[in-house]
């Protein structure tokens, strides 16, 4: 796709998932179950909130491409 080679490496999608990277049931071994579910639970809810947003961003670049393709085109 000619619009794909245009954008700077830094615009280009690359997949991988994002988290926190801390051996969270070595950290959270020492805290109270309540308070362990309630904190991995908040963790799940960031990630989600986190993919969600990228996936609308990227929803919304690729309808800006489209109408500068379409324009061209």
């Amino acid at each position: 796709m000619a619009a794909e080679r245009e954008l700077p490496d830094f615009l280009r999608f690359v997949p991988r998932p994002i988290g926190d990277w801390i051996d969270m049931q070595f950290v959270l071994q020492e805290v109270e179950q309540e308070l362990r579910s309630e904190v991995l639970a908040v963790g799940l809810e960031t990630m989600a909130n986190a993919h969600r947003a990228i996936a609308e961003g990227a929803a919304k670049v690729a309808s800006i491409l489209r109408g500068v393709e379409q324009k061209r085109g």
